[in-house]
């Protein structure tokens, strides 16, 4: 059986809330034909728990957790370097060093990530072909938040918006195949980005 590296922005399980309940569903589906490599995060520490349902499904699993403050530390210094504040969030040397590891031993040739930041752990990986399911077009959500906040708020978040647009242009132009939630999430995408379609 072909192995597969699967990435999460949030760990899988228990199936409890939206963007859980669609991850765990499609790992689920891919644990059917793949050995899956699961490498995740987790927000909630009450997660650790149910971790070892996610080994008995999985050949391997690598699980980090996420420390607010350190987190919004990290994008605060992304804010300067000029990219999406999202990216440093959900980045670490660890969790590279992991996929690369993985990635190499496995001979993995396909990787899904679910969210946009964690294609970044999955594009450009040598040989490897990327699949990204980003959910929804989070940043026509920040270009949103921008419309409803006063003046300081509302330029971080355009920001954000303009950052983030251009890195999920860049991945999906990249990448195997993008994944939206809806047709409508496609069709804005598409609209915005032409080339990628």
């Amino acid at each position: 059986m072909e192995s597969l590296l699967f990435l999460a922005h949030r760990l899988p399980y228990p199936p409890n809330k939206g963007d859980k309940v669609r991850s765990f569903h499609f790992l689920t589906h891919i644990a059917r034909r793949y050995r899956v490599f699961l490498g995740a995060f987790v927000d909630d520490s009450n997660d650790w728990r149910h971790v070892h349902a996610l080994r008995e499904l999985c050949a391997e699993v690598h699980v980090e957790m996420l420390r607010p403050r350190s987190q919004r530390i990290a994008s605060a210094v992304g804010f300067f370097s000029g990219e999406a504040l999202t990216l440093p969030y959900y980045r670490s040397r660890e969790f590279h060093r992991w996929v690369a590891d993985v990635a190499q031993r496995e001979q993995i040739t396909r990787v899904f990530a679910f969210s946009s930041p964690m294609a970044q752990y999955a594009v450009g990986l040598p040989g490897v072909q990327s699949f990204i399911d980003l959910v929804d077009l989070d940043s026509a959500k920040w270009r949103q938040y921008g419309k409803r906040r006063r003046w300081a708020v509302s330029m971080v978040y355009r920001r954000e918006a303009e950052r983030l647009f251009a890195y999920e242009r860049d991945i999906i132009a990249r990448a195997e195949a993008g994944i939206f939630v809806t047709r409508e999430e496609s069709r804005l995408f598409c609209d915005a980005a032409p080339e990628c379609a």
